[in-house]
């Protein structure tokens, strides 16, 4: 009985990293056709997202992923998220890893302020303040070989494109 006990928690410790998290989050799949995972759990992937949804939307809030869809790679991973915040605003974060072949020239950011260390990189598009777009989205550019931003009225120059490596 006890190890029945404790077979329960480890399940839910899988989930319990302070962030919480839906019943669909718990239906996504974390391993990419490489057989790479993007994150041990959701709730890990959401520790990584957070501060890149919290920059892009100029402040912290509540978010649920909502789909993970991958790049069929055989080395390494490319995947767009797509997440929806607490109050509506859906947007999308590209995360790859292994050799970064995108254009560069991105702002770039990790948590400590350094480089990054060549593990993962994400992609995240952000409203600039001139007003000129309500809504960014990330977009994987495949046949130009670059992520971009997009806005929901077509101006690129509403959007700011962020590179943030762990």
């Amino acid at each position: 009985m006890i190890l029945g006990l404790s077979g329960c928690n480890a399940t839910e410790d899988e989930y319990s990293d302070g962030y919480e998290v839906s019943a669909r989050e718990k239906n996504l799949n974390l391993q990419a056709p490489s057989g790479q995972y993007i994150a041990e759990n959701i709730s890990h992937l959401k520790r990584m997202l957070a501060p890149i949804i919290e920059q892009g939307n100029w402040e912290s809030k509540d978010y649920e992923i909502v789909s993970i869809q991958y790049d069929s790679l055989t080395i390494g991973l490319s995947a767009e998220i797509e997440y929806i915040t607490e109050d509506g605003i859906e947007s999308n974060i590209i995360i790859t890893s292994g050799e970064n072949t995108f254009v560069s020239k991105i702002k770039t950011r990790s948590e400590d302020g350094s480089e990054g260390d060549g593990g993962y990189v994400s992609y995240s598009c952000k409203k600039r303040n001139n007003n000129k777009c309500q809504k960014c989205r990330v977009i994987n550019d495949k046949k130009n070989n670059q992520v971009r931003c997009a806005c929901d009225e077509g101006l690129v120059e509403g959007c700011a494109l962020y590179e943030y490596k762990y």
